[in-house]
């Protein structure tokens, strides 16, 4: 914050700020909530003005009196009469306000704008009693104009103010303050009137300092970017621009817990931080300034090559501090997420300091919260008495620590005497009491590591040499800070002895100390509690550092939130109270004597970006067969080499991390291999490689659908079949729809969600009821982890919960979107969840937690997201809409890859879609009667119109066939690419007896299990029928199929009459008559096996 842009104005017009204002007030001409008068003579006080203290509002008055015989024509005057006069800023320095009750008298003064900012002319003359009627003459406006600007503001600022929040308040300003938030960008203001503007029209968007918010807009050219103020804040503000070879970095950053951040970082060291309207917009803004060929360089930096450096003695701590600080969303512009620095030493009162004696140091393993046993034993109980689960009834989940290590308050705390402008805004005018100040550094960290409230940690200030020590420990300013109750002044921070009354050296020593060899060896431990697994979640708990909830990334999300009293709460709650740093690591951090450590990192924003290479892989994701073929044989090795010859970076980290000959003759070997492809083969494997690299497990970890039906069932040349699905179980496990059925991977359980907010595991043989855990809200979708100890949990409250198949208790909850999760699909260490907001996300868990912040958050979808499926080996995501259209998802790159209108005549709605077994296509239905198959490219590769009474709800493919729930109750079951007509091959027609809701086939196909709207649970198995005849020999080999009439009715036979019956039954002690032979041209074998299937 001490970097900040500064004007070149005067001193005389720089007294008036925006901190001078209350919160949530607006300066406009005027502004929202009272009068200020800036007088020119620097000894007198800036005045301010509440329109709620005024006993009536602001007039036009005239005085006769001094008139030269009624020559000169009258003179109009604003007036008023207040009862409180706010003084600020006398003699120019920050000191408390004064609050002033007005007595008798007048005070003329001139002003030059609406605002009573003087900028010419002759000051006023305050008498000793502060006067209550005040009149000015305006030089620059007419009286007609300000006054009719006042009233609005008037009448609202009047309105009781327990009953207003500023929501509320800015409702009733919207005709005032509407105006002055226009979004058109003044194309008179481009530097260059050759630039081409990249935008229809400008970008709405606040600029953020600390405590400060400044609206307008931004614009992009072909060159530069521009920040256009509005006229709402803008105390003659300039447009800012930016050419783009100026831009050091840009980073997507979040403002009050919200993903709608966006950071520029320039090369000369400065920053300006932007929040805009929505995700979507910023991420929509983020993609088109990054495609700028210009700012193609701006790749964002790996955190793993970060950490090597580290290791390697390349970065220093205080330089890799500052580096997570800003991988995880810290800025200096924001001071609710301020840079946060940890408490290294513990001796502050000794002559000297000796850095080689482990005594002087903090102990790093524990937060600051834990540092003291008997402060640790009181949280600890609190936390256990606390109540869990009553969050529908308002009540917080549990937390350790209601405070937080990094809040506005605690930064200003540390730079009150550099910043004291920023104290008196957030304290309403005032300075903190004296004894609650910061004067001396052992008060401080003796306060840190007792006191009940407090568990601050440091800023970057208390290590960075380059700063100027005196400016934030020295009370250069003269400022009146009080005194404590021991009668003593505070002025300057007592340093610790061994500083020797020098705040350089203080500050040089605390350096040396935190890049000391303790501090080296311990810092990873500090790592993982701020930024690291040891965050939020079990581990959180075990480390004693959960904070409370409202601070973490995930915990909220304020575009839901409709009561403006509740969003205006939580907003003050998330300002006031500090955030938590975004999770960077979901392992333990290596330490940095560690020579070999990996690093599981838990966001995507701080990997190499795939985009650097996609654009030049993008038209060949589909190689060949024979590259295809080739993909499997050393592509690691191929990849990775090739990949490192592009970056340098990434060579020499390879080359670390084993013996160097043997992974440079890796190296060349891939070289070697690559030679002899075309270019357009090769960059397959490259993106492949790159995209291991970012992930490293790619594969989804679920089974392979092997259902093999096409030897069970009816076959192709044949009208009979010696398999028949028979129901072995039914239960009501449920008393409400069942939304959605898992089984396990051998299929001997089930796992059931439903509308009764009950989640269910359960025996799929007997169904018995295992275990049965209830939410507060309908569940709407459910899948099981690869290992099987974890299952995940779509609510219609906006949340996915963890749920530990062991001990059935939660693990963790997220607010995942905005609003309920449609679908959800788990991978190895990621989910992947859909939401009727129409926004499809990618999530990184750990196995007692989900990290907060999604790996991806894909807004393609235009309509609400219903269903969701994945690849079995992890690489394409599917998601199906409302409006009849499936989005692929290219999981691997973790970006979009295509869309298909699967009904574009209809547009029905896709309410399910699967991927086939070899992951190459995808089967989906649609909700007017359509099934349909893809391939990955988008073709079409069959469709079908499904001719039955009522709808397809629920639905499973393995690419050969497909099984479907009706809402008549019927289960159905199609061979894909058959003849037209002959698609359906199986028909249960009583099911159930109603609606068909949720359904899952086993892995291997010999298990159906069927729940519906009433709660019943069915299961069916695939079993040889009771009826059939014994097995007859085929000539060569042939393949013998015999009719059976268990439940199934095939088209080609007619119902048998008592009569035929009869005959059938004198026949059955017959010898078995041979089946023919069939011969297919064409084929190596006079035999074809045949295909399987039973016809209805």
């Amino acid at each position: 914050m001490h970097r900040r842009r500064r004007s070149s104005k005067n001193a005389q017009t720089t007294r008036f700020s925006l901190l001078l204002l209350e919160d949530g007030e607006y300066f406009l001409d005027v502004c929202t909530r009272g009068l200020f008068f800036v007088p020119q003579e620097l000894l007198q006080p800036v005045l301010r003005f509440p329109f709620r203290c005024m006993t009536a509002e602001p007039v036009a008055e005239c005085f006769l009196d001094g008139l030269n015989d009624f020559k000169d024509p009258p003179r109009m005057y604003l007036t008023f009469t207040t009862s409180l006069v706010i003084e600020m800023r006398e003699r120019g320095i920050d000191h408390p306000y004064v609050f002033k009750d007005t007595t008798a008298g007048v005070v003329v003064g001139e002003d030059t704008n609406a605002l009573g900012s003087s900028r010419s002319g002759s000051s006023s003359s305050l008498n000793a009693d502060t006067p209550s009627k005040y009149v000015f003459t305006l030089l620059h406006s007419t009286l007609e104009s300000f006054l009719a600007s006042l009233h609005v503001s008037y009448e609202v600022a009047n309105l009781p103010r327990r009953m207003l929040t500023k929501r509320e308040e800015e409702t009733l300003l919207a005709p005032v303050l509407g105006p002055r938030l226009a979004t058109e960008f003044d194309p008179s203001l481009l530097v260059d009137f050759r630039e081409k503007p990249l935008l229809e029209t400008g970008q709405p968007a606040d600029r953020i300092e600390p405590l400060l918010k400044y609206p307008g807009c931004l614009m992009l050219t072909d060159s530069r970017l521009y920040f256009q103020p509005a006229p709402l804040n803008n105390v003659l503000d300039p447009v800012l621009n930016w050419e783009y070879s100026t831009v050091a970095q840009i980073y997507k950053r979040r403002y009050l817990l919200q993903q709608t951040g966006l950071e520029i970082a320039l090369r000369n060291g400065e920053s300006f931080f932007f929040s805009l309207r929505s995700v979507k917009e910023r991420d929509a803004f983020y993609m088109l300034m990054v495609q700028q060929p210009e700012l193609r360089r701006c790749q964002r930096t790996d955190l793993r090559l970060m950490m090597r450096k580290w290791q390697r003695r390349e970065l220093s701590n205080f330089e890799y501090l500052l580096f997570l600080n800003n991988a995880s969303g810290r800025t200096r512009n924001d001071l609710t997420q301020y840079p946060v620095f940890p408490w290294v030493l513990c001796d502050y009162r000794s002559a000297e300091l000796d850095l080689s004696d482990p005594k002087v140091y903090r102990d790093l393993t524990k937060p600051i919260g834990a540092l003291d046993a008997e402060r640790l034993a009181y949280f600890r109980t609190r936390y256990e008495v606390m109540p869990r689960g009553e969050e529908a009834e308002g009540m917080p989940p549990p937390f350790l620590y209601g405070t937080h290590y990094s809040t506005p308050g605690y930064v200003l705390y540390y730079l009150v005497r550099m910043a004291p402008q920023c104290m008196l805004c957030l304290q309403s005018g005032k300075f903190d009491a004296p004894d609650r100040l910061f004067r001396s550094i052992a008060v401080t960290w003796d306060g840190c590591v007792s006191n009940y409230t407090d568990v601050k940690e440091l800023i970057p200030e208390f290590f960075d040499c380059g700063f100027p020590a005196d400016e934030w420990l020295r009370n250069a300013k003269h400022l009146d800070l009080g005194a404590t109750q021991s009668f003593s002044r505070v002025d300057d921070v007592e340093l610790p002895p061994w500083a020797h009354g020098d705040a350089n050296e203080f500050v040089r020593k605390n350096r040396a100390a935190l890049e000391s060899d303790f501090v080296s060896e311990h810092l990873h431990h500090w790592i993982d509690l701020i930024f690291g697994y040891k965050q939020q979640g079990d581990e959180a708990v075990k480390a004693d550092n959960l904070f409370y909830y409202l601070s973490y990334e995930g915990s909220v999300d304020l575009e839901t939130i409709d009561d403006p009293v509740q969003k205006c709460s939580l907003e003050s709650q998330i300002q006031e109270f500090g955030q938590t740093p975004k999770l960077l690591f979901s392992s333990p951090h290596p330490s940095r004597n560690e020579n070999e450590g990996k690093l599981q990192v838990a966001t995507l924003d701080l990997l190499p970006s795939p985009r650097v290479y996609l654009p030049q892989v993008r038209r060949v994701s589909y190689p060949p067969d024979g590259v295809l073929n080739l993909r499997h044989r050393r592509r690691n090795e191929v990849a990775m080499s090739q990949f490192a010859a592009e970056d340098s970076d990434y060579e020499s980290e390879m080359e670390g991390q084993g013996d160097g000959d043997s992974q440079r003759q890796r190296t060349r070997r891939g070289y070697s291999f690559l030679c002899f492809q075309p270019p357009w083969q090769r960059f397959p494997l490259v993106i492949e490689g790159l995209s291991a690299q970012l992930w490293g497990n790619s594969g989804a970890g679920k089974p392979l659908k092997t259902w093999e039906w096409r030897s069970r069932l009816r076959t192709k040349y044949s009208l009979s079949s010696s398999w028949v699905w028979k129901q072995t179980s039914s239960s009501q496990l449920h008393s409400g729809e069942i939304t959605s059925a898992v089984l396990s991977g051998d299929g001997s359980t089930l796992f059931t969600t439903c509308k009764d907010s009950a989640l269910k595991r359960s025996a799929t043989e007997s169904g018995a009821e295992l275990s049965e855990i209830v939410g507060q809200s309908a569940l709407s979708c459910c899948d099981l982890s690869p290992d099987e100890r974890t299952v995940f949990v779509g609510c219609w409250d906006n949340r996915v919960y963890m749920y530990s198949v062991a001990t059935g208790r939660v693990l963790h909850k997220l607010f995942a979107h905005s609003d309920g999760i449609s679908a959800i699909r788990v991978l190895k260490d990621r989910v992947f969840t859909s939401s009727w907001d129409s926004t499809v996300k990618l999530w990184r868990y750990t196995s007692s937690f989900m990290v907060a912040s999604p790996i991806r958050t894909f807004l393609n979808c235009e309509e609400a997201v219903l269903c969701l499926d994945v690849s079995r080996d992890g690489q394409w995501g599917a998601a199906g809409t409302r409006n009849g259209v499936v989005y692929l998802f290219d999981l691997t790159a973790v970006e979009f890859h295509s869309q298909v209108a699967a009904s574009p005549l209809r547009r029905g709605d896709v309410s399910s879609v699967a991927f086939a077994s070899d992951a190459k296509t995808y089967v989906c239905v649609t909700m007017e009667s359509e099934l349909l198959q893809f391939s990955l490219r988008g073709e079409q590769l069959w469709r079908m119109d499904i001719t039955i009474a009522g709808q397809i709800r629920c639905f499973d493919s393995d690419g050969e066939y497909a099984v479907g729930g009706t809402t008549t109750g019927k289960i159905l079951i199609w061979k894909l690419h058959e003849e037209a007509g002959k698609e359906l091959v199986y028909h249960i027609p009583q099911a159930h007896e109603t609606i068909v809701s949720a359904l899952a086939v086993s892995s291997t196909g010999s298990t159906i299990v069927s729940g519906d709207v009433d709660g019943f649970v069915k299961v069916w198995k695939l079993r040889q029928s009771p009826f059939m005849a014994k097995k007859r020999p085929t000539s060569a080999g042939g393949r013998e199929a015999t009719a059976q009439s268990v439940g199934i009715q095939t088209v080609e036979e007619e119902k048998p009459s008592r009569r035929s019956k009869k005959k059938k039954k004198r026949r059955g002690k017959r010898p078995p008559r041979q089946q023919p032979a069939f011969y297919v041209p064409g084929l190596a074998s006079q035999v074809a096996e045949a295909q399987c299937c039973v016809e209805f």
